[in-house]
């Protein structure tokens, strides 16, 4: 059974994940400078996190979900949408994924390793998230 029911459940909670963090956390992305895309399927989906500005209060970075008018990426990275969820939930490491091509990337991928500290730092608040939603 797929994590998501629809593209519309998986914008709803992966779009209220992210903008919570960004309204009370910055040490996912704030101040990183990076422009990340994920491109989801099964169901489709499509998350740009921009932390290109500067952190304001409240706003550490921008989040578009499925917004034509999103800023181009420095990095997107490709696969499913049960494998995002693993990701984040910390129950698969982002290398492995890469090597077996669970993942796909395109763009400088090495924007993407710098923020490898801050993912595995939001595990547990994706975690917890995923409980009520």
């Amino acid at each position: 059974m797929a994590v998501f029911q629809n593209s519309a459940q998986a914008r709803e909670v992966l779009g209220g994940f992210f903008r919570q963090e960004a309204a009370t956390d910055d040490h996912m992305f704030a101040g990183s400078g990076v422009i990340i895309a994920y491109n989801l399927n099964d169901p489709d989906v499509r998350l740009v996190l921009d932390a290109s500005k500067p952190p304001q209060p409240g706003k550490a970075f921008e989040i578009y979900v499925d917004d034509a008018n999103a800023p181009a990426p420095q990095v997107e990275f490709f696969s499913d949408a049960d494998t995002f969820d693993k990701l984040y939930r910390g129950e698969v490491q982002p290398m492995v994924l890469m090597m077996t091509g669970k993942v796909k990337a395109k763009g400088d991928v090495t924007v993407a390793m710098r923020l490898l500290p801050a993912m595995a730092r939001v595990i547990p608040h994706y975690k917890k998230y995923r409980e009520t939603h």
